[in-house]
């Protein structure tokens, strides 16, 4: 499954980047996520749990960054193995942080999501409704660590 999102924020670019760059600052913003260890350069061992409705999924994997510092863009490739049988998740994103001419930023992310399992079963309007409050939060702690306000999200 597809899923485009993006959102501005009254922060100057480099700032956004520095944090949305480091896996570990970005598992702290990110609801559910954990890195528990650096595997090489590029590769980092942790979790997910994610939460829809009553169903709680949890997931132990690998999330892996290709940073592109001079366009400041993202590949980052998730997989993980859910705990008591609810399957698996994989996701690719390809993200970019743009500056905006007043100072702020622009952020867009572009997914392919694969889940199997429990949440699979829950079809794509459900994905979709987590995935959009998951980013709700996601900013709202982003912009807490850049204290600033979104404009737009």
């Amino acid at each position: 499954m597809r899923i485009e999102e993006g959102f501005t924020i009254d922060a100057p670019a480099a700032d956004v980047w520095a944090i949305l760059s480091d896996p570990r600052q970005l598992s702290i913003l990110l609801p559910g996520a954990e890195i528990t260890e650096q595997i090489d350069d590029t590769t980092w061992a942790g979790g997910m749990t994610v939460r829809v409705g009553p169903l709680v999924a949890t997931y132990a994997g690998t999330v892996s960054f290709i940073l592109n510092e001079d366009e400041r863009s993202a590949v980052v490739h998730a997989r993980g193995q859910g705990k008591a049988g609810m399957g698996t998740a994989e996701m690719t994103m390809n993200s970019r942080v743009m500056a905006l001419p007043d100072g702020g930023s622009e952020v867009t992310m572009d997914s392919e999501v694969t889940v199997t399992g429990i949440l699979a079963q829950l079809g794509r309007g459900m994905t979709q409704v987590v995935s959009k409050r998951m980013l709700q939060e996601f900013v709202r702690r982003l912009t807490s660590a850049l204290e600033v306000s979104p404009r737009d999200t």
